[in-house]
């Protein structure tokens, strides 16, 4: 009775966490959201292309160096805690080593997407140090978390955010340039170091006489994340080839309005990996130990969560397509950019579990380099002749497609670590029937929408989404795709744990 005692309280902290982080992760992410909208609304069309194109770079040079390291501190911070100390000296130095081929592919990226009216060139060597310092800094939130304090780093995740959103809308409230940008998130970013530093020192300080410069375990802990690194950098750099290949094939006018479609809506991109980044240590657990039956219970659990809350936001984000573009990217981007959007938010019908983290967890890794190349593959494939035949909608519906075989491939791996294969790599049944509820109420929604046209645009938005969440809330709990305890984890993610 203890054990359950124990395994149930577990559970409620995991909870707890993840919805914790998952708050800061979102809040963090609204942050970029309100700057990409301040962007579009406040500055003029070429400052935007600019700022546009300082942040691009900047995400393609992050997300090539990260290489999956800042998680490989879960890992083997769980496998070998009496090492954490060295580990987490391990992982920021090869970061470092990262960061210095990945100044060189920001400084190509900023030169390609310079043109006439809009020129990165003098911004290279402040990207470069923003690149320097951020990247060996990245694994001190998630050293926070592998330490006990989800909320700490949670608080410090957010704290980044709105330096980084401080340094793009500066030239908005001071008489400066946006050529300023680069500068101040370089200037910022210091603070990153000093925060990494400080957890150095405090929660991982070394033993006396414990060397943690070990090249033997540096090569682990790098072969290791570099799979997981590719799935986690093609997450990210596959939009952003649409966004590089947009704006070299039809111009700096449609990039903007691409830009516009490509924004992300945080909470609901960020369920998954939050859940996964809390989770993982304790699937390797249940993995190590054989405990099948307990990691595939796990598993389906959270995924089921996160189908519950993933699958109706897409939907609603998909029917309110029209709505969402034109009060977040005003009327000068609504046109070329809502369909754009609405094929992205497709994508997040899938995005309903953390793949990497299982894949880690079920010593897959190597799978992970082949769906990574599968899908930057296929993208790149598929982009340009969709550009050529359908302009900016094509781009967008490449980046989807491209994630299908993938997908596919990384079902049949974690079903068959588990003891089956794709037939029970998901709660298929579930899944199919929290389809079918949410796209039948957005098909119902859609066919409303005429009815409400005589209302403003965020009036509208605003009856939409009540209409589309009372009727999912209702038929949600009749059909079983929502139960009670999701509702009180809802109520926690959307009032980011003030409401318990």
């Amino acid at each position: 009775m203890s054990a359950v005692s124990d395994l149930a309280a577990q559970r409620k902290k995991d909870a707890k966490d993840a919805a914790v982080y998952v708050a800061a992760r979102s809040l963090a992410g609204m942050l970029l959201l309100v700057t990409y909208v301040i962007a579009l609304h406040k500055y003029s069309e070429i400052e935007f292309r600019y700022v546009a194109a300082v942040l691009l770079v900047y995400e393609t040079a992050i997300a090539l160096g990260s290489l999956g390291l800042p998680d490989a501190v879960f890992y083997f911070i769980g496998k070998t805690p009496e090492r954490a100390a060295a580990i987490v000296r391990q992982v920021s130095t090869l970061l470092l080593g990262a960061a210095i081929p990945v100044t060189l592919v920001g400084a190509i990226a900023a030169v390609v997407m310079s043109d006439a009216e809009v020129d990165l060139v003098a911004a290279i060597p402040w990207l470069a140090l923003v690149i320097l310092i951020e990247l060996p800094t990245q694994p001190a939130v998630n050293q926070l978390i592998a330490h006990g304090y989800a909320g700490t780093a949670s608080a410090l995740y957010f704290a980044f955010a709105a330096l980084r959103t401080g340094a793009a809308v500066a030239p908005l409230v001071l008489p400066v340039s946006v050529t300023i940008i680069p500068v101040a998130m370089a200037v910022l970013g210091i603070s990153r170091l000093a925060a990494h530093l400080a957890i150095l020192w405090k929660l991982y300080p070394l033993a006396p006489a414990e060397k943690w410069f070990d090249k033997l375990q540096m090569k682990t802990i790098l072969l290791w994340a570099i799979p997981a690194g590719l799935a986690a950098t093609v997450g990210k750099i596959n939009p952003q080839v649409d966004k590089y290949t947009v704006k070299l094939m039809l111009g700096g006018e449609v990039f903007s309005h691409y830009t516009a479609a490509a924004l992300e809506i945080p909470l609901v991109t960020m369920i998954p990996y939050a859940i996964g980044a809390v989770m993982q240590v304790r699937y390797v657990r249940l993995f190590a130990q054989g405990n099948l039956v307990e990691l595939r219970s796990l598993w389906y659990s959270n995924v089921e969560k996160t189908i519950a809350v993933v699958l109706p936001l897409a939907v609603l984000l998909i029917v309110t397509g029209p709505e969402v573009v034109l009060l977040l990217a005003s009327e000068k981007h609504a046109a070329g950019a809502t369909v754009p959007f609405q094929i992205f938010t497709v994508v997040l019908l899938h995005r309903v579990a953390a793949y990497g983290p299982m894949l880690q967890a079920t010593n897959q890794t190597p799978v992970l380099v082949k769906t990574s190349l599968l899908i930057l593959g296929s993208n790149l494939i598929l982009t340009v002749p969709c550009v050529l035949l359908f302009g900016a909608y094509g781009a967008a519906i490449a980046t989807v497609v491209a994630n299908v075989p993938a997908w596919l491939v990384t079902l049949d791996r974690i079903g068959n670590a588990m003891g089956g294969g794709t037939s029970i790599a998901l709660p298929w049944r579930f899944y199919l029937r929290g389809l079918l509820v949410t796209g039948g109420l957005g098909l119902g929604l859609w066919l409303a929408r005429p009815y409400l046209h005589g209302m403003s645009t965020a009036a509208r938005l605003g009856a939409m989404s009540g209409i589309y969440i009372g009727a999912y809330l209702v038929v949600g709990r009749l059909t079983r795709v929502l139960t009670a305890a999701d509702l009180v984890q809802l109520r926690r993610w959307v009032t980011f744990g003030v409401w318990k």
